[in-house]
């Protein structure tokens, strides 16, 4: 998995310049290292589907610093981060169902023996 990839797409998706995004680079990799320890098989490790996971990743975190400011106009107010969040939260469970044939579910099953 190329950490410059991962940079490029977290950038797009959080619209910060590439300048800006590298700033993020650390998130970016701790992201990058919670996908792949989370993959079945090593030979899969390069696949272009986990950048993007890792991408994702990296931007639901990005979300979660972001300020909750309200945008108030008028007796209309939006928490514009909250909103964000939500979508961030989309887009990262539909990257991780993308990926769910080489991604390890570590969430509790309980199951009846």
């Amino acid at each position: 998995m190329e950490i410059e990839n991962v940079l490029m797409i977290f950038g797009e998706l959080s619209e910060l310049n590439e300048d800006k995004a590298a700033k993020y680079r650390c998130l970016c990799e701790s992201a990058v290292r919670a996908v792949t320890d989370r993959i079945k098989n090593a030979s899969f490790r390069d696949c272009k589907r986990l950048e993007y996971a890792a991408a994702v990743t990296a931007y639901y975190r990005y979300t979660l610093t972001l300020e909750n400011k309200d945008i108030t106009v008028g007796e209309i107010s939006v928490k514009q981060p909250q909103r964000r969040i939500e979508c961030a939260k989309l887009l990262l469970e539909q990257a991780l169902a993308d990926i769910s044939d080489i991604y390890e579910d570590r969430d509790f099953v309980f199951e009846r023996i």
